[in-house]
Formats: C-alpha cells, sequence, structure tokens
C-alpha cells in the first residue's frame, strides 16, 4: 500500500492553517485561552506560541502609512528651477519614507511647481 506523503511546505501550511484555525475558534468561543486549551486538549503554551507566531505574520503583511512632513528648504525655488529647464525636461524625484519603504516619481519640470504646491497642502 502507497501512502501519500505531504511534501515540507505542504506540511507547514496545513499546522499553520490548524493553529490559525483554534486561534479564531477560541476567539469566537468567547473562552479565555487556557479554558480552551483545556477543553481542546491543547498544550497552552503551544497555542500562545502560534498566536504569536500567526499576529506577527499578519501584522507584517499589513501597510503601514508614514507621515510625510513638507517643509521649505533652503535651496532655490522650484519655479526658479523649473524656468531654467526646457518644457520637455524630466525631474526625478526618490522619498525614502523609512522601513525600506520609498517612492520614486518622474514629472515633467513644468508640471514640479503644481506637484509640490499640492503636497504642500496635504495634511497627514
Amino acid at each position: 500500500m502507497t501512502r501519500n506523503r505531504l511534501s515540507p511546505s505542504r506540511r507547514r501550511e496545513d499546522i499553520r492553517a490548524r493553529w490559525a484555525g483554534h486561534l479564531a475558534a477560541q476567539r469566537k468561543s468567547g473562552q479565555s485561552q487556557a479554558a480552551y486549551c483545556r477543553a481542546q486538549g491543547l498544550e497552552p503554551k503551544y497555542f500562545t506560541l502560534w498566536k504569536g507566531k500567526l499576529q506577527a505574520s499578519a501584522a507584517a503583511r499589513v501597510p503601514r502609512m508614514v507621515q510625510v512632513v513638507v517643509a521649505p528648504a533652503a535651496q532655490p525655488p522650484v519655479s526658479a528651477l523649473c524656468e531654467t529647464a526646457s518644457a520637455s525636461t524630466i525631474v526625478s524625484l526618490r522619498l525614502s519614507l523609512g522601513n525600506r519603504m520609498a517612492l520614486s516619481l518622474e514629472i515633467a519640470a513644468g508640471a514640479l511647481p503644481a506637484v509640490v504646491r499640492e503636497l504642500s497642502t496635504l495634511r497627514c
């Protein structure tokens, strides 16, 4: 007789799904974690371990908003820079937002003053 064996990755997915099911059932039951574990025959320390793992992985998937403050620079005004650039000049901007996140923009030089004006009116 041939046994169907699960691949290691499939086995990990099944275990993760099993614990996610227990976490959801415990929340839905209204029981404390200890009472739920006793009723299900689960080891409380493993329940706590998987609760932490699943919450950490869920938190890592949630995008976070980062406040961006547009402050006046000591450089010449953007309009002065745009006057010297031709209409077809493209300006590249890269903003590092933290948490390894960045925003890159390529804007026609003539549109840059309007973009800066709009960004300066935003309130986060």
